[in-house]
């Protein structure tokens, strides 16, 4: 299973959560298979009209993200894709991938 998070720096599992996934600077992707970390760069390009930011992230294959907050727009279009929404009070990668059985539905838009 591939999780990907939004994270506001890159310091591996230390990384700080994003508060909102559109303005991230970084994703975490983790593996639960292999237990590895990869974090890249957030570079989705929110004014092209051809593929959305939701498709762009697509190209990772998540199984789930992960987002203190994410936009009612990108809620619907994950949804669409089959692809899980979870969040949780945690504030690094790593506390949420040692709680990863616990993440809770992510339902709700962030207002933002």
């Amino acid at each position: 299973m591939k999780l990907l998070i939004a994270i506001d720096e890159n310091k591996g599992l230390n990384s700080k959560l994003s508060e909102h996934f559109g303005h991230c600077s970084h994703f975490a992707i983790y593996e639960t298979g292999t237990k590895e970390i990869t974090i890249i760069k957030n570079k989705l390009e929110h004014s092209n009209l051809d593929i959305t930011p939701v498709d762009q992230i697509m190209e990772f294959r998540p199984d789930i993200v992960f987002s203190l907050g994410i936009g009612q727009r990108a809620i619907v279009l994950f949804n669409k894709k089959g692809v899980k929404l979870r969040t949780g009070n945690y504030e690094t990668v790593k506390g949420v991938i040692e709680n990863i059985n616990n993440l809770k539905k992510l339902n709700s838009n962030c207002n933002h």
